[in-house]
């Protein structure tokens, strides 16, 4: 059943996996998810604020300026990536077709609390351990919405989104560094 996305609005939108299977563990078939993303972005004209690609699920926050093809875009993601990535014999679904979100953002506060839950999804989860390590990961924007948005409000949002409990960027830095 397709979702009714409305026109000229931003969405938060996350996919899981079938029955939370790590399918996206390895760099190759993040790698073909991550591909799909901007290839969907690019061919049903939409822009895609932030991102992040873990193990059994993914995170969108996206602007839709024509959203009466934005299902055609979620096919192509979901879709193409199911087609193209190596999964094991025992398992034909990739995507949970019951077990996903979508909402519209309404206003700009909305869209940086989600921003900063996005861009650190890979903190939360354990995937990295640091803020220079999510500088380097390959599989969500931080960087990029980093130099967008400054590195501050970014870590201050992922700080405060994420449910961290440190005060600052630094604080979550010396903590972590000893473990």
């Amino acid at each position: 059943m397709s979702y009714a996305y409305t026109q000229n609005s931003t969405y938060f939108i996350t996919y899981k996996t079938f029955h939370a299977l790590n399918f996206f563990e390895s760099d190759r078939n993040k790698e073909i998810l991550k591909q799909q993303l901007y290839k969907s972005s690019e061919k049903y004209n939409f822009e895609m604020i932030a991102y992040a690609i873990l193990s059994n699920h993914y995170h969108l926050l996206i602007q839709m300026n024509d959203s009466s093809q934005m299902n055609q875009a979620i096919q192509l993601i979901n879709g193409g990536s199911s087609y193209l990535i190596e999964k094991p014999k025992y398992s034909k679904h990739v995507w949970e077709r019951t077990n996903k979100y979508s909402s519209a953002i309404y206003d700009e506060k909305g869209k940086y609390q989600v921003l900063g839950y996005i861009t650190g999804n890979p903190l939360k989860h354990g995937i990295i351990k640091d803020f220079n390590e999510l500088e380097q990961h390959k599989y969500c924007n931080y960087s990029e919405a980093k130099e967008l948005h400054g590195k501050d409000l970014v870590n201050n949002l992922i700080l405060k989104n994420c449910k961290f409990n440190f005060e600052s960027p630094e604080s979550f830095e010396r903590v972590y560094a000893t473990l």
